[in-house]
């Protein structure tokens, strides 16, 4: 999405702008995925924890939270286009930034 590319394979996050390049965690690289292929469209917090933690996970909102903010930094060092909207009481929506 815009100038992002996750590689599913070396679970990497890389900006076709800047050439930059990191590596994401497992659970990163699931909720990267999750809103790369909904770019545009809210994902509600209940569905990130259902499709990465699963359906019987102790997980919480506080949890994706926590990713969020871990991917939010992760965008912001390589420079990427996208950011993480927070949308409050539905969820997160992957947007190209605006400058």
């Amino acid at each position: 999405y815009s100038d992002t590319v996750l590689c599913l394979d070396t679970l990497e996050l890389k900006s076709t702008t800047s050439g930059k390049v990191i590596r994401l965690s497992f659970k990163e690289s699931e909720i990267i995925k999750i809103l790369l292929t909904s770019a545009g469209i809210i994902v509600p917090k209940d569905d990130i924890i259902v499709r990465v933690w699963g359906y019987d996970s102790d997980a919480t909102d506080n949890n994706v939270e926590a990713y969020i903010s871990f991917l939010r930094k992760k965008l912001s060092f390589i420079n990427s286009k996208c950011q993480i909207n927070s949308i409050k009481k539905l969820g997160y929506k992957l947007e190209e930034a605006t400058c």
